[in-house]
């Protein structure tokens, strides 16, 4: 059995060892569907997004508007998957948009990503860290931000078996709590019937004033679902990772809706906005697994949701890592990112030296808000993951495009339908373009700010992102022409690739 362990020199004096080293192969649907489900994180959904959407907006209709933002977001990575299914990379936004728009777009998309997704990641930190002390009222939020960040630290840089496991075992844990309060609540309704009333389109539409704000806000429960091609070159074929992305896409909206639904179920569509907002007084929703299990099963609830934040950043961690690592094995940024020979022996995990790097900017950014006392969630969680809503919302659109020109330039199969090639990719660039509106539009309502200039910050940085990003692309272009054109077409040599094994040897 290869390693992968010879080593090459690449443009800036690295010795390199090449990527399939790295990775083990064969990874199934579930393990690919398991990562996306613990980057969304539906108990984070439940606890913070749902209630926090009725407390916000005061609309019935919120579980209707998981169904119509999960339909468009579907539509949006129509584009996304056919990418996926044809040219599985590790950082597929930049491979993507370099072989449908050029090698300077897949620069500035890498870049984007890059934020966005380190953006999302490290939110999570401060929305650890406030949930920890609410919960137990013992020490600041830093500690429990930094002890989290120290767990998911350790998971990166050690065996990928082990952090597949736990996030596994807590993923598999989480679902079932959130099964079991919607039994809960279904078993046990308000005045003793289901009432049918959010799911009617007059709950929604009534008011719609507030509608582009529920959006906003429920676009935000979705930001993971497009980790999953991270892991295409690790699929015995690209169709597993897009298999398990569709099903994430038909089964998370389906999810949402139930636990956005069973909410005014259980304190009656009258009372939910109420109930929502004196949460943090009350416990709720948590009373719901009180009322339904007793009081033991609400400490396993509260577990389970940190851990569920948890594993979400953890598995973030990881996409960024192979973002990173796939970027590097080109030569586009620095070589030794993309080594996974350096630190050791089956300790070297999936992308050590990239997973580092992820490692040491969280750790800044968490440092900086601490010593700027910015508040773990109105400042640093809120601000963080819509700016990361925003980044990936833009990303998936210029992929939409970027499809169009890749089939045009003929790329894919001879026989692919319309729908793949053409129809499939406007409409999700259609679809897309409005729920950008819509999220930009809502940025003072979803971000508490009142200065015109404050709600330009996170579409402003969006800009400076992509224009850095292009930027950098003429760099590469003029010094490393023949780089530059390659861009987006590394794959490892399957050759080299380990088969199913337990731990890596590199």
């Amino acid at each position: 059995m290869s390693d992968g362990g010879a080593v090459v020199r690449d443009g800036w004096g690295c010795g390199v060892r090449p990527a399939a080293g790295l990775i083990r192969r064969h990874i199934n649907g579930f393990n690919a569907w398991q990562f996306m489900v613990g980057a969304t994180s539906p108990m984070a959904v439940l606890v913070g997004g749902v209630v926090n959407t009725y407390a916000a907006t005061g609309v019935l209709g919120t579980p209707l508007a998981f169904l119509i933002v999960g339909g468009a977001l579907g539509l949006v990575m129509i584009g996304y998957l056919a990418m996926t299914n044809r040219e599985g990379n590790a950082a597929p936004a930049y491979a993507f948009l370099a072989l449908g728009l050029g090698p300077g777009w897949g620069i500035a998309g890498g870049a984007l990503m890059f934020a966005a997704t380190n953006a999302i990641q490290i939110s999570l930190y401060g929305l650890i860290g406030a949930t920890a002390v609410d919960l137990t009222g013992v020490g600041r939020w830093t500690w429990w931000a930094v002890a989290a960040w120290v767990v998911v630290a350790v998971f990166g840089v050690a065996n990928f078996s082990l952090g597949k496991v736990f996030i596994a075992v807590v993923g598999v844990a989480e679902l079932a709590m959130i099964g079991a309060v919607i039994l809960a609540a279904f078993t046990h309704p308000h005045g003793g019937h289901v009432t049918t009333a959010p799911l009617a389109v007059g709950a929604l539409w009534d008011q719609r004033g507030q509608v582009g704000l529920v959006f906003a806000l429920t676009m935000a429960a979705f930001i993971g679902t497009e980790s999953g091609a991270s892991f295409a070159e690790e699929g015995k074929t690209d169709k597993t990772v897009v298999r398990a992305t569709v099903a994430t896409l038909v089964v998370l909206p389906v999810v949402y809706c139930a636990m956005a639904w069973a909410l005014p179920v259980w304190t009656g569509p009258g009372q939910i906005v109420a109930a929502s907002r004196d949460a943090a007084q009350t416990g709720f929703p948590f009373t719901i697994v009180a009322d339904g299990y007793g009081g033991f099963m609400v400490w396993v609830a509260q577990g389970l949701m940190l851990s569920s934040f948890l594993i979400s950043a953890l598995s973030f961690h990881q996409a960024i890592g192979r973002y990173v690592h796939a970027i590097a094995r080109e030569g586009v940024i620095p070589g030794w990112l993309a080594d996974v020979g350096r630190l050791g022996g089956r300790m070297a995990g999936a992308t050590a030296p990239a997973s580092l790097l992820q490692s040491v900017i969280a750790l800044a950014v968490i440092g900086v808000c601490t010593l700027l006392q910015v508040d773990p969630i109105g400042g640093m969680f809120i601000w963080l993951s819509s700016a990361a809503a925003v980044g990936v919302l833009v990303m998936l659109i210029g992929v939409s495009i970027a499809t169009i020109f890749y089939f045009r330039k003929g790329g894919g199969g001879r026989h692919d339908p319309v729908i793949v090639r053409t129809a499939g990719p406007v409409l999700g660039a259609i679809a897309g373009s409005g729920l950008l509106a819509v999220i930009v539009s809502n940025q003072s309502a979803v971000l508490g700010a009142t200065s015109a200039g404050l709600q330009a910050v996170i579409p402003v940085l969006v800009v400076v992102v992509i224009l850095a990003g292009f930027g950098y692309a003429r760099r590469v272009r003029r010094r490393w022409p023949d780089r530059y054109a390659e861009i987006g077409r590394g794959r490892p040599d399957e050759v080299t690739v380990p088969d199913l094994q337990v731990g890596f040897r590199v």
